[in-house]
């Protein structure tokens, strides 16, 4: 059932006015927009929304940002923020370590919609207690785990539902980043196309230089996990000289990959022109779908949720399954074998 609207556009508040909050809206080759605030002020000529509030540590960056976008009321302390301006929306893009305490205490200030950047915490015990504030207080959350509103992602998700490529059998992702700051959105996808993991194994990549490290480290590496349904998957993580995402999905009768880059493919079998009585696969057109902003598609869902006309789809639910098997990875390593989920560790990892 629809919840009646306020008057005027929502109230909304930033806190940490970094990259992902605004400053990525100078980057002359992303997609505009291609941040919270980028959204926010989309959705702000629809009258839907208003930033009237932003907080940062840093007070140069704080008022570079309140000058960029006209925002007055700027603070150092996010909860005299929250305290002195009662904002119903607010974008969370601190630093890892620091988001729980910020969705906690969002939730209990009565903030109706969180935008929480990823990965949402830096361990299971503020995993869950991001997901028991949401819940206890009534806010709709969404996480920043941007391809669940990529058109592209859900094509290819629809695909793979409805048998286009055949039985889905393994997914494999490669990109170049750790497993906690970028490795997380791998996760989410993973899940997203495969559904719920039952056991990851793996080994974090080798420490370069002579600094030493631990398994608490923010680090890439290899993992290997099989999902509930019987599907197996893999993430290679390694250090890389280059920016690198993109997922192979491969099933029976098909194979999808992608990725960053523009990267789209799609496979079916047919007859081999190589060898008399066999198929082999080559690409076809993937199917159409209409283009939309992941940034502005994030925050529309999260209003819709506010106004109860659709669930979010990303919530802290999904965003702590993504962390979950995460922090397995690293668990594996400091185990040395198969963990299965659901995980059951103290580990706080060192991340950003």
């Amino acid at each position: 059932m629809d919840r009646k609207r306020p008057e005027g556009p929502y109230r909304a508040a930033v806190i940490g006015c970094g990259r992902v909050a605004w400053m990525l809206e100078d980057d002359p080759l992303e997609k505009k927009p291609c941040t919270h605030t980028g959204a926010y002020m989309e959705l702000a000529r629809m009258g839907k929304v208003q930033v009237t509030a932003a907080s940062d540590i840093d007070p140069a960056r704080l008022r570079e940002f309140g000058k960029r976008y006209g925002v007055e009321k700027l603070y150092l302390d996010y909860r005299e923020m929250l305290l002195q301006e009662r904002p119903e929306i607010v974008s969370i893009c601190a630093w890892a370590p620091e988001r729980a305490a910020m969705v906690i205490d969002a939730a209990g200030a009565g903030v109706k919609g969180i935008w929480c950047e990823k990965a949402i915490a830096t361990s299971m015990d503020e995993g869950k207690a991001i997901v028991e504030a949401a819940g206890k207080n009534g806010a709709e959350m969404v996480v920043s785990h941007m391809r669940r509103w990529s058109p592209e992602y859900a094509k290819a998700k629809e695909i793979i539902e409805n048998g286009g490529i055949g039985v889905l059998q393994s997914i494999t992702s490669h990109f170049s980043g750790s497993f906690i700051h970028t490795g997380t959105h791998a996760f989410d996808v993973l899940r997203w196309f495969g559904g719920d993991i039952e056991w990851v194994e793996g080994t974090l990549e080798d420490a370069t230089g002579t600094l030493p490290w631990d398994v608490a480290d923010d680090r890439g590496g290899r993992a290997f996990l099989k999902f509930k349904n019987g599907v197996h998957g893999a993430v290679f993580a390694e250090s890389k000289g280059y920016f690198f995402f993109e997922f192979d999905v491969v099933g029976s009768h098909g194979r999808i990959r992608i990725g960053n880059n523009d990267l789209l493919e799609y496979y079916r079998p047919s007859a081999s022109t190589h060898y008399t009585g066999f198929k082999e696969l080559y690409k076809v057109e993937f199917p159409e779908y209409e283009e939309a902003n992941i940034w502005t598609g994030a925050l529309t869902n999260l209003i819709d949720a506010i106004e109860g006309r659709v669930s979010n789809r990303n919530g802290p639910e999904d965003g702590l399954a993504a962390l979950e098997a995460a922090l397995a990875v690293h668990e594996s390593h400091r185990r040395g074998g198969k963990v299965y989920l659901p995980l059951e560790s103290r580990l706080k990892i060192r991340s950003r």
